[in-house]
């Protein structure tokens, strides 16, 4: 995201000749500074806009105004709201990591099915007319609200689930609208990757498709799932060839990996016996049926892939 404009200096203080450039120079902010929201917009890499939808929405505002004068940030409003962008770029809903912030915990999950029906009826009725409207703007914005305010697993399971389901039966007919599917796909993705999972320096599983499969967006939603409960992950993507899957283990030792295959055929191709070294899981209705090395487990919903891999080992 471009660096938002404006004609307000950067801190509103008696300033002096800058002699040093570079980012280390720009970072020093005086204890005592106080900063306009174009500026404080430049430091944590959002537009102006986003910062007033916070104070709106949230209450990370300027800790005090005064009646008449602009808004102003103090260096304490800084480091709060850097806080809250560290833990939404690691996946957490902006309300929850508002309110972590605010209250000084950590973040927390809250329970699964706290969405009315009838908000996830009407969202799922914007969500197809912006599809079949071909309008991905649209599209990207009402999952990104809907992630903001409930989360991974509701997101997937109330609103992108049966949304999805509806479409699959729709495009299974002649003439089908395959491109409507095409950009629900790509928009869902752009939406997860709109509020980026945390780094995998410390990744402790891999996620990775069958050879020749195709459709990754069921391991794009575990990956951001995992990433609200503090996992990273190794996402190697699409269509992974045994070989490369073979040579991520080997070299990372992931303590567990999970393969995802949505047909019996793909799931056959996937060197599963020789996965040795990392705890085996395989997701998808590919792996109905096939034989399965021992220990291996079946992952038949995104609540029960959390359940496994974020519990005890």
């Amino acid at each position: 995201m471009n660096p938002p404009g404006g004609g307000h200096p950067d801190i509103t203080r008696r300033r002096e000749p800058m002699t040093r450039t570079g980012q280390a120079a720009r970072d020093a902010v005086p204890p005592e500074a106080v900063l306009t929201p174009a500026a404080v917009a430049r430091r944590l890499g959002v537009a102006v806009a986003t910062l007033r939808s916070w104070d709106r929405r949230h209450g990370l505002g300027p800790s005090s105004r005064e009646p008449g004068r602009h808004r102003r940030y103090t260096v304490g409003d800084l480091r709060r709201l850097e806080r809250v962008v560290q833990l939404v770029r690691q996946g957490v809903p902006v309300a929850s990591a508002a309110a972590t912030v605010s209250a000084g915990t950590a973040p927390r999950i809250g329970p699964l099915g706290r969405v009315p029906d009838r908000v996830a009826s009407r969202r799922r009725r914007s969500l197809r007319g912006a599809a079949e409207k071909l309008d991905p703007d649209a599209f990207r914005r009402i999952v990104v609200g809907f992630l903001d305010r409930h989360g991974t697993v509701d997101t997937w399971q109330k609103l992108l689930v049966p949304f999805l389901q509806e479409l699959g039966e729709r495009c299974a007919e002649p003439d089908g609208p395959v491109e409507v599917e095409h950009l629900a796909t790509d928009g869902i993705i752009a939406a997860l990757h709109a509020i980026p999972p945390g780094h995998t320096a410390a990744a402790s599983v891999l996620l990775a498709c069958a050879p020749e499969e195709q459709h990754s967006l069921p391991l794009e939603v575990l990956r951001h799932a995992l990433a609200e409960r503090g996992r990273g992950t190794i996402a190697l993507g699409a269509r992974v060839p045994p070989q490369s899957l073979l040579a991520t283990v080997t070299a990372r030792k992931p303590p567990a990996t999970v393969v995802w295959a949505h047909s019996a055929e793909l799931a056959r191709l996937v060197p599963a016996a020789e996965l040795t070294g990392t705890r085996l899981y395989v997701a998808g209705p590919g792996w109905d049926g096939v034989p399965l090395p021992e220990g291996t487990r079946h992952l038949r919903s995104l609540p029960d892939a959390l359940d496994a891999l974020t519990g005890p080992a």
